[in-house]
């Protein structure tokens, strides 16, 4: 309640707050019910006049008709006797004559004037006429007369109400709330004067119940908390004084306030009280230099918090030490202004260790250096010397060709002379086979030779795409035959007849992989497929894939692949190869702006797969 002073009690408030809001509803209760009682009562005139002046009317055409004066004299006295009426007048019409008059002597309230006109009909059959004139006037007297007795008998009924309101109200506020609110206000004047954990007896179980179990709670719980409080300040204090690293409190301008037993040995006192005497700062105590201090001062000013900054200081006895300072700046929270805390680790040994390490790793440095630059020369003349190689290699491919190229044209010969024996024709046949192979292992050594030397230049032509994955398929048909192995060949409908390419080395790339499938595939299927992936005017991507039912190969085999000189099958499988062919075929893609893929599981077969982008040929 804003409008009672601030001293008056709660129940003062609330019994206030009560009957204010009574004696607004009883008046609004009284001032309804008594105006509607003298609506009622007004109706209730309006309906009385309405009918007298109907009576008049009807009852005084015949004697006004007949000049009968002495009826209307009476009728005049009988409308008189009801009390309500003060005042009724008669005016004959077409006659020269006073107005006839009654009036009451009584003082006039809020009168209600009715005029009528006074009709008289000479015949059933003939209309009525007006004779005269009628002015009624009421008195509404005894209408206020019966609203003020309404209004004095509603008052006293609303009165006895409010004061019967007040008083339960006044007994029920302070049975329920008052005699409650007052125990709990005990409890809090005994739990702020320390005894912490009183409790109180819960007797209900409305919101003061509530209430009270909340107070108890909170009770305990301060306990509890200043148990904890305690325990906790009993540790800290226990670490401060027991901590095998310096600490210390100064106030905002840098005077101790505290430090611990470890910082003062540190600096060469034996208890904490001997370094704190005279209060001297921490400057002075510790024997920083004033330049230092200053920067480590504006820092922490600066930043709030400093961590590990290394800092030399003297003891007592003017013994250096190096330690490192981790401070911070506490907020003023008891009105007695910022402090400053603050940890000093003795770093002296470590500094020493560093010291020490640093001079090792600055020979380190100059050892590793020196074995580095021997290194380095090593590479650059392994490099020089594989380059050399590489160079030679390919340089040398025509020397190496040529003579292998004449063997294998006289053995063609000798196979073609009709007059050789049998035993003479099978020496002849394994000449040419071993002639043969090793023209294969010298052109794949020749072909990464030149890869690695930098001199494999692609030589595009405008090829038969279709005719050239054929020829390439029909040649090694047979092999897939010979091994009773299904060889399919499947060329998109919709591929490019005529391309710009590097024929010879597509060719020797599907060559390959079809090789690698026959060899390594005892049953089933090898399969060619190649589709178009897209097409514009200009250019055109393929896709072609060697896909195989052999016997697979595992992840580790798999990431060993595309190595030089690796062979990642079975021994009985290789049949003397150079491990060079995917390589090769890696590489020349790779030239082509693309790669080979494969995926493949043990016993599910291999699939191997590029993508080309070609230029179109019209």
């Amino acid at each position: 309640m804003a409008w009672l002073p601030r001293t008056f009690s709660i129940q003062t408030r609330l019994i206030a707050g009560i009957a204010l809001a009574t004696t607004v509803l009883v008046v609004l209760i009284a001032w309804y019910w008594t105006a509607r009682e003298e609506r009622e009562l007004t109706a209730a005139l309006d309906r009385r006049a309405e009918r007298m002046s109907q009576m008049v009317a009807r009852g005084f055409g015949g004697p006004i008709w007949n000049l009968d004066t002495v009826a209307v004299a009476n009728l005049l006295d009988a409308v008189m006797a009801d009390p309500e009426v003060h005042e009724i007048e008669i005016k004959a019409v077409g006659v020269e004559a006073e107005p006839m008059l009654r009036r009451r002597d009584t003082a006039l309230v809020q009168p209600l004037e009715r005029q009528v006109d006074i009709l008289h009909q000479a015949s059933p059959q003939s209309p009525a006429n007006a004779v005269g004139r009628a002015r009624l006037v009421f008195n509404r007297e005894q209408v206020l007369v019966s609203v003020g007795q309404t209004r004095q008998l509603v008052g006293s009924l609303l009165a006895a109400v409010l004061a019967a309101i007040v008083v339960t109200s006044y007994w029920l506020v302070h049975r329920l709330v008052s005699c409650p609110v007052m125990a709990l206000g005990g409890l809090a004047r005994r739990v702020a004067g320390g005894d912490l954990g009183a409790t109180l007896p819960v007797q209900r179980a409305d919101e003061l119940g509530q209430l009270t179990e909340q107070f108890n709670r909170m009770s305990v719980q301060l306990k509890a908390s200043s148990e904890g409080l305690r325990r906790s300040e009993e540790r800290y204090r226990s670490l401060f004084e027991n901590a095998t690293e310096g600490i210390f409190q100064a106030d905002g301008r840098g005077r101790l306030l505290s430090v611990n037993k470890a910082l003062a040995q540190m600096l060469g006192y034996a208890r904490p009280e001997q370094a704190l005497a005279g209060t001297v700062s921490l400057r002075r105590l510790a024997g920083v230099e004033l330049a230092e201090f200053k920067r480590v001062a504006h820092a922490l000013q600066r930043h709030r918090v400093l961590q590990q900054v290394p800092l030399l200081i003297s003891g007592r006895e003017g013994r250096q030490l190096w330690v490192e300072l981790s401070v911070h700046i506490v907020a003023d929270t008891d009105g007695l202004g910022p402090r400053i805390e603050g940890m000093l680790s003795d770093i002296s040994q470590r500094r020493l260790a560093e010291q020490e390490l640093t001079r090792h790793r600055d020979h380190l440095e100059e050892l590793v250096a020196e074995r580095t630059l021997e290194l380095n020369q090593a590479r650059l003349r392994a490099e020089g010397a594989n380059q050399s190689k590489s160079r030679f290699l390919a340089t040398m491919s025509h020397e190496f060709r040529t003579p292998l190229n004449a063997i294998l044209g006289f053995a063609q010969l000798l196979q073609m002379d009709t007059g050789l024996s049998t035993p003479q024709q099978g020496k002849i046949n394994l000449i040419r086979d071993s002639g043969e192979h090793l023209l294969s292992l010298i052109s794949d050594l020749l072909d990464m030779a030149s890869i690695e030397a930098g001199r494999v230049r692609l030589m595009p032509t405008v090829v038969d795409l279709r005719g050239l994955l054929e020829v390439a398929c029909d040649s090694l048909r047979p092999r897939a035959e010979e091994k009773q192995l299904q060889f399919r060949l499947e060329i998109d409908a919709e591929l490019p007849a005529r391309v710009r390419l590097d024929g010879q080395r597509l060719r020797q790339v599907v060559l390959n992989l079809l090789s690698n499938a026959i060899k390594f595939t005892d049953a089933g299927e090898v399969s060619v497929r190649a589709r178009l992936l897209h097409q514009d005017p200009s250019a055109a991507r393929m896709r072609v894939e060697v896909i195989d039912t052999g016997i697979g190969m595992d992840e580790a085999q798999m990431a060993r692949l595309f190595k030089p000189f690796e062979q990642v099958s079975e021994i009985d499988r290789r049949d003397g190869g150079t491990g060079l062919g995917l390589s090769i075929s890696q590489q020349l893609m790779r030239l082509m702006d693309s790669e080979i893929s494969v995926s493949s599981a043990p016993g599910q077969g291999s699939c191997f797969s590029f993508e080309l982008e070609m230029a179109l040929q019209s």
